[in-house]
C-alpha cells in the first residue's frame, strides 16, 4: 500500500511539473490515503484551478482540495 501511495504522489508530482503553467510554481502535494491537498503559492489566481485540473486528470477517483494562495507582487517603485 505504501508503495502504492508513493507511485502516485510521483505521478501527480510529476503532471504538475509537466503543465506549463505550473511547472515553476512552488506547489506542495501531500496524499493522505483518497484525498489530495495542494499547498503553496502560485503567481496568479488562475492557476489555482489550473493545478486542481491537473491532478484530477491524472487521478480522476481522488479528492483534491487547495490551500493554494495567490503570492503578491512586488511592485517596482522608481
Amino acid at each position: 500500500m505504501r508503495y502504492q501511495q508513493r507511485a502516485l504522489h510521483h505521478l501527480i508530482v510529476r503532471a504538475l511539473k509537466r503543465n506549463t503553467f505550473t511547472a515553476d510554481e512552488p506547489i506542495t502535494v501531500v496524499l493522505r490515503g483518497n484525498t489530495v491537498l495542494l499547498q503553496g503559492t502560485v503567481s496568479d489566481p488562475d492557476l489555482i484551478p489550473e493545478a486542481v485540473a491537473t491532478v484530477e486528470a491524472v487521478a480522476p477517483f481522488l479528492r483534491v482540495y487547495s490551500r493554494l494562495r495567490v503570492r503578491r507582487s512586488q511592485a517596482m517603485t522608481f
